[in-house]
C-alpha cells in the first residue's frame, strides 16, 4: 500500500493555502490560530458560478484569520505565516493596514519563480512539495 494522501497532491497543494498566526491572549498566553483558505471549487459547489469571471476567487486564508482576530480585539497578533506571500490586491494591503508592524513570513512568492521570457519555473505545489519533503 502506498501512502499518497490527497491533501499532499499537486492539485490540493496548489489550491489550498494555510496561514498560522501567533498571538497573545488576554491572559498573556501565546497561542496559534490556523486558517485555510476557502477554495474556488468549494465556493462553486456551494453557490454556483459567479456573475462575472473576475469574481471567481476563493476566500483567502489571511482574510479568514483577520476576521477571526477582528472579533477578538483582546488578542494581540505577534507574527503571521502563510504558505504563499499574501496577495497584493487584497491581503497585503489589509495586513499592512490592520496589522501594521506585525511581521509576516511565507514560503512561496510566485514572482520569484519566473524565468526567461516570463515562463513560470515552479508552481506553489512544486515548491511546497520540496519544503514539506513530499
Amino acid at each position: 500500500m502506498v501512502n499518497n494522501p490527497r491533501l499532499t497532491s499537486s492539485k490540493y497543494l496548489g489550491a489550498i493555502n494555510v496561514t498560522a498566526w501567533l498571538y497573545r491572549d488576554k491572559e498573556g498566553l501565546e497561542k496559534i490560530q490556523v486558517n485555510p483558505n476557502t477554495t474556488i471549487a468549494e465556493l462553486l459547489r456551494q453557490f454556483g458560478p459567479a456573475e462575472t469571471p473576475d469574481a471567481e476567487v476563493g476566500i483567502h486564508s489571511e482574510g479568514r484569520a483577520a476576521e477571526w482576530f477582528r472579533t477578538k480585539p483582546a488578542f494581540r497578533v505577534l507574527q503571521i505565516f502563510s504558505e504563499r506571500i499574501p496577495c497584493p490586491m487584497m491581503c497585503a494591503p489589509m495586513l499592512r493596514h490592520y496589522f501594521s508592524g506585525v511581521p509576516w513570513y511565507y514560503y512561496y512568492d510566485r514572482r520569484s519563480w519566473f524565468g526567461p521570457g516570463g515562463k513560470l519555473l515552479k508552481t506553489a505545489a512544486e515548491v511546497l512539495k520540496t519544503i514539506y519533503e513530499l
